[in-house]
């Protein structure tokens, strides 16, 4: 199986539309390491990871096409309530990086420019433990990933995909709170 990876530009959807389109079976679509759109010149914030699955996932249902394709999503998963959100996004899968490397030690520093430290004597430390670390946080977020499914009534975790109905979007709530109460009257 070969899977495509996209980087998370402004014009994701149509790229990931066209590719599975041309017969791609398996997408990632790789967001920066803080979950935001990259290579977005314009916007130093660019979209944020949640925004951009929605968005691909919507396109892909409008075109007919989403259960013609597995995307894996990426970038910005921080937390193990990061994979039910973006699932319930439309993402089937999430690959995670930096919590392995948290788990393996390595320290996350970002001011005044992005740094990963690597703990001194790592090499030292057995592989058997190393491992250990990994399936402990792996366990760890599997449970709580179980809860989170289980407080949404939900059994399996195929079936979160798609279901925003299932998630409160703070933009969303935002607009349909203070819309009203912050529309300015026409005289």
């Amino acid at each position: 199986m070969v899977i495509i990876r996209v980087p998370a530009v402004k014009n994701v959807e149509e790229i990931v539309n066209r590719l599975v389109h041309g017969g791609t079976a398996i997408i990632q679509i790789a967001a920066d390491y803080r979950g935001r759109e990259v290579n977005n010149p314009t916007d130093q914030n660019g979209r944020l990871i949640k925004d951009i699955i929605r968005s691909v996932h919507l396109k892909l249902v409008d075109e007919g096409i989403r259960d013609e394709i597995t995307l894996i999503v990426s970038g910005g998963i921080g937390m193990a309530e990061h994979v039910p959100k973006s699932m319930l996004c439309g993402a089937d899968l999430t690959a995670i990086d930096i919590p392995l490397m948290v788990a393996l030690g390595v320290r996350v520093y970002e001011d005044p420019e992005k740094l990963l430290l690597w703990p001194e004597g790592l090499e030292k430390i057995s592989i058997a433990v190393l491992k250990q670390r990994l399936v402990n946080l792996m366990g760890a977020w599997h449970s709580q990933i179980l809860e989170m499914m289980g407080a949404m009534g939900i059994r399996e975790a195929r079936r979160l995909r798609g279901e925003s109905g299932r998630a409160m979007f703070f933009e969303e709530m935002d607009r349909d709170t203070f819309k009203k109460l912050f529309k300015k009257e026409k005289k």
